[in-house]
């Protein structure tokens, strides 16, 4: 018996599959009569308008019957087979409105008998259109490069915490032995790129218009990005997507749909409180309908906090009960000095990640000339500091800065301070904590930490009508005690011990396997 791909395609063009779906096609064509005598006849449609009535009436019961009683497959509804069935129907009907008017219009056919001799012209087009399309039964293991293929907005280089966490996942795995490809956008060609061992980068140039616009990145990729995209998904066995409303991430859905693969869908972001009405509504406007398909979708999806997971679940219904997986740490980076000298003022205030408006960096304005403090923002964005006329000339601006320069400038902080709203829990905090820097942020993030310490986890309420003057106002508090922050820097780094990049990426390599239907380690058995 033949193996692999062929053997499976030999099985389902089998004679006795054929008789089956004969069967199934006899017993819809008598249905399919009798539909078109009721709609033509007793309820006076054109007898076109019937045929595509009919179309849509009958096809996805065919289409579980096939699936059931011809090819011998479960009953499940697999999103990406009933496309392709109606692809090939959806070819197959406009191949029967063709004839049909050709035998009707042109050689005069009664319409009844002209539909039994189509029915009979295209049974065994659709047939091994079905069986070697339709209901193709992919070998996920066959000829496959890469365990994973991971799909991001953008690289670490170009994005905020979303795409970082993704390098540190495509990491762990790589060290873990498994084999990765990356799709991820990259604004040129000539833009450098650090590499990461183990891990095969597919750059796709995108266009993005309205970041400056609205503050929200939403890269549209070229077609030749979507085509390496399907090209690497092609190659790999489980498809993993960070975030559902970037459009590669669409496109890749659709793909992995497509083309039988599994999906793990890792959601960062929840509800954006947004201050433009127009903006807002399109966000939520865009989680209730694209949202909800992609994470409907997916066969797995991932939560990095709960506050997220608990918005979403309002209205999404996942195919398989949600994970809760926290992103991780790379002690080995970021960890606390050995000793901490005193430290003298003022008190060094720190504000990390993208300079848009969900991580409160327009919050901080009024709170930059706080007496006895000092700023350093370290980021990109549309909402840059460097454009603030009152900016105090002490203040230290950092561009995109590499892990051991973030860990450096968590260490000489004194407070880290990330205001932010629909992101969950920030991988920024995680590693400040880890760094023993104490954090000031929003009560959703404050929510959103799992064994939160109010001892080094500071929380501001910036749900009222006046937020900047809440921040000042927590600020404020902190600075007057500065004692309290040096005495915060212990229980941080005890409190980040919980979390590890080696813990979490084992974590996703579970769901994998199990996705695939086998207990084995991603990477070292492919049998």
């Amino acid at each position: 018996m033949q193996s692999g791909v062929d053997g499976v395609r030999y099985q389902m063009v089998s004679i006795r599959a054929f008789l089956r779906f004969a069967l199934v096609g006899g017993f819809f064509a008598l249905v399919n009569v009798l539909l078109l005598a009721l709609l033509v006849s007793a309820a006076g449609l054109n007898y076109l308008v019937a045929c595509m009535v009919s179309f849509f009436l009958l096809n996805f019961a065919s289409y579980i019957l096939n699936r059931v009683f011809t090819f011998r497959l479960s009953r499940k509804v697999e999103f990406g087979e009933l496309g392709r069935y109606y692809l090939v129907m959806g070819a197959s009907l406009g191949g029967n409105l063709l004839l049909m008017y050709f035998l009707v219009d042109v050689l005069s056919m009664h319409y009844l008998w002209a539909s039994v001799l189509v029915i009979v012209m295209l049974s065994m087009v659709n047939f091994f259109g079905h069986a070697v399309f339709s209901f193709r039964r992919p070998d996920r293991d066959h000829a496959c490069k890469y365990d994973v293929l991971q799909v991001s907005a953008f690289f670490a280089e170009q994005g905020g915490g979303i795409e970082i966490v993704a390098g540190r996942l495509a990491d762990a795995w790589a060290q873990a032995g498994v084999s990765v490809a990356w799709c991820a956008g990259n604004h040129s060609r000539r833009s450098a790129m650090s590499r990461i061992a183990g891990v095969d980068r597919f750059a796709g140039r995108y266009w993005s218009p309205l970041e400056k616009r609205i503050g929200l990145p939403l890269p549209i990729w070229y077609p030749s990005a979507l085509w390496g995209l399907w090209a690497a998904m092609r190659q790999s066995r489980v498809v993993q997507l960070h975030d559902a409303l970037y459009l590669p991430c669409m496109a890749a859905m659709l793909f992995a749909r497509l083309q039988g693969k599994p999906v793990v869908l890792t959601q960062h972001i929840g509800e954006l409180p947004i201050r433009s009405f127009a903006v807002a509504k399109m966000v939520e406007l865009a989680n209730a309908t694209i949202g909800r398909w992609m994470l409907g979708c997916a066969d797995q999806v991932v939560f990095i906090a709960a506050p997220v997971q608990a918005y979403f679940s309002r209205f999404v219904r996942f195919r398989v009960p949600p994970r809760l997986i926290a992103n991780g740490v790379d002690h080995g980076i970021f960890h606390p000095l050995p000793e901490v000298a005193d430290r003298q003022p003022p008190v060094r205030l720190l504000f990390v990640g993208r300079f848009v408006e969900k991580k409160g960096i327009h919050l901080l304005r009024s709170s930059l000339d706080l007496p006895g403090s000092s700023w350093t923002f370290a980021g990109r964005g549309p909402l840059d500091p460097a454009s603030w006329p009152e900016l105090p000339s002490s203040t230290a601006l950092e561009g995109h800065a590499t892990a051991n320069r973030l860990a450096a400038l968590y260490r000489q902080a004194d407070l880290l301070v990330l205001p932010s709203v629909g992101e969950g829990f920030p991988l920024v905090v995680q590693e400040a904590l880890a760094c023993g820097t104490p954090v000031l942020v929003s009560t959703e993030v404050a929510a959103a930490c799992p064994g939160r310490d109010p001892a080094c986890v500071f929380e501001v309420d910036i749900s009222g009508p006046a937020p900047e003057r809440s921040v000042k106002h927590a600020l404020t508090r902190l600075l007057d005690d500065p004692g309290h922050l040096r005495r915060a820097r212990v229980p941080a780094a005890r409190m980040a011990r919980q979390w590890s990049w080696d813990r979490c990426a084992a974590s996703y390599r579970e769901l994998y396997s199990s996705l695939l239907g086998t207990q084995m380690i991603l990477g070292v058995d492919r049998q």
